[in-house]
């Protein structure tokens, strides 16, 4: 018997072939490995520069958005599968950003001296935030926006944090790669499932898709030109 993951309620109604099934696996638990990867890079950088690569705004909401569809409202077991383990990572994330987030925050003494304070207070605002936005759209709609929305987040303020500190430091190609390569991925998923069910799919078409979509897409290309250069500016001053 042909093996695949538990059938969502979409496939339950469709009921496709082993073949879509299996695309539609493969990407979901590759694209699960990659972005687990990166947070395993995220918590290794940490150490290595004494500072944090995820932004305080991306964490908050990763950890909101894992934790409530991951444990509270998965729409599929797929979700659980994926975010359980994101979620058991992010606790190591918290631990660096509140162990090193301080020193990045110097110039801040405000936020520097209550690193801790932020990151639950921020966490626990996320949270509402996405259970209101649940309530209000469905938990199948705000899973797909929420996600999408955190992906684009993501993208913009990590090339922001690498400006904004003028250094590599939490940063890496790595984190960066596999983080791109799990969004990428995502994203050819929802396009395999609406290129064979399009009327199951109807929002992966919409516009507001598609600008997070490509949005995504762009500012992840960017990141490695602004690393590289900052990179390279810092080998000239160590010369």
């Amino acid at each position: 018997m042909p093996f695949h993951l538990p059938l969502s309620p979409l496939d339950r109604r469709n009921q496709p072939p082993v073949y879509y099934l299996q695309v539609q696996d493969a990407l979901i638990l590759i694209s699960s490995f990659l972005w687990t990867v990166a947070y395993a890079l995220y918590v290794r950088q940490a150490f290595r520069d004494k500072s944090y690569g995820m932004p305080l705004l991306c964490l908050w909401a990763n950890i909101a958005w894992e934790f409530l569809f991951g444990v509270v409202a998965p729409t599929s077991a797929a979700q659980t599968i994926a975010f359980v383990p994101w979620l058991l990572i992010d606790v190591a994330i918290v631990y660096t950003t509140w162990r090193f987030g301080p020193d990045q925050w110097k110039r801040s003494p405000l936020v520097a001296n209550n690193m801790g304070w932020i990151v639950t207070s921020g966490t626990i605002l996320m949270t509402g935030l996405f259970w209101s936005f649940i309530k209000t759209v469905g938990v199948e709609a705000a899973s797909f926006y929420i996600g999408y929305g955190d992906q684009l987040l993501i993208s913009i303020t990590s090339v922001a944090q690498l400006m904004s500190r003028n250094n590599t430091s939490g940063h890496s190609l790595g984190i960066w790669f596999y983080r791109a390569s799990g969004t990428c991925l995502t994203i050819l998923l929802f396009a395999w499932r609406y290129w064979h069910y399009a009327d199951s799919y109807p929002r992966v078409a919409q516009p507001t898709t598609l600008f997070l979509f490509v949005g995504s897409e762009v500012v992840d290309s960017i990141y490695p030109m602004v690393y590289v250069f900052l990179e390279k500016k810092a080998k000239k001053k160590g010369t």
